[in-house]
């Protein structure tokens, strides 16, 4: 899916279609803390098999990350979405929808804001996983961006998102903690304001074994709005996006054909 134009859209967004037809619409993929682009890879496949195969995939590779290792991470909320936006500007000639996961259904109710701020088209639907409603508060304390190195990567562990060879690996871990620790703060720094519900169908995913995300606090996400709201369930813990892959792709690919 890697795009190689060094157009600004581009660099954050990474391209690829699920089929030989031509795009009649776009689903734009933000991935959980510390994510990359590469969460969504293969997907295009998948969502081919699904029989969505006019649809263009959009994966959020943001700086830090990846090929833009190079680039230092945003620590805010407000950078992020600033970012997003610009990038999303050339890409909303057609209709689309947003997936987010986690910290990326934050920045993806976050961007539709926005969106709707400046006029610009907004998002068809928008769906959100495993990611508390935006209300909430999403600090902990003591606040994990700060934690040392020992118990950030504790930390870690008792997520169970950091394979444990990456965790013992310090080439990797140097790559990886500056990513994790700007992606915790823009989390920990989030507050969100208060606007009206957004005029966009939603629909919030959440896993039955998930020690993160609550059942309230997924379905406080009717609250951000106006247009309609359902929930739905996943066995697995908070990444079930991995477990379960096959199962949400269905799922998206259902919630498409609506746009």
């Amino acid at each position: 899916m890697a795009a190689k134009s060094t157009e600004s859209h581009d660099l954050y967004w990474q391209r690829g279609v699920a089929g030989p037809e031509p795009s009649r619409k776009r689903l734009f993929l933000f991935p959980f803390a510390g994510g990359s682009a590469r969460l969504f890879h293969g997907w295009a496949e998948c969502f081919r098999r699904a029989g969505a195969d006019a649809v263009e995939l959009c994966a959020l590779q943001l700086p830090g990350r990846d090929e833009r290792h190079r680039e230092p991470a945003l620590k805010s909320m407000e950078s992020v979405v600033a970012a997003v936006v610009d990038a999303l500007r050339p890409l909303m000639d057609l209709p689309c929808a947003f997936f987010g996961y986690s910290l990326g259904g934050l920045i993806a109710f976050e961007t539709a804001r926005r969106l709707r701020s400046l006029g610009l088209p907004q998002p068809r639907r928008l769906i959100v996983a495993a990611s508390p409603a935006p209300q909430y508060d999403h600090a902990r304390s003591p606040l994990i961006h700060r934690l040392s190195h020992d118990d950030f990567i504790a930390e870690l562990r008792r997520f169970k998102g950091t394979p444990e060879v990456v965790l013992q690996t310090p080439e990797l871990l140097e790559l990886l903690l500056p990513v994790l620790r700007a992606d915790f703060e823009v989390l920990e720094t989030y507050q969100c304001r208060a606007e009206p519900p957004l005029a966009v169908p939603l629909t919030a995913l959440g896993g039955l074994s998930d020690d993160e995300v609550s059942p309230e606090s997924l379905a406080d996400w009717s609250l951000q709005t106006s247009a309609g709201f359902q929930m739905q369930f996943f066995a697995g813990d908070h990444f079930f996006v991995k477990t379960h892959q096959s199962q949400l792709v269905e799922l998206l690919a259902r919630e498409l054909q609506s746009v």
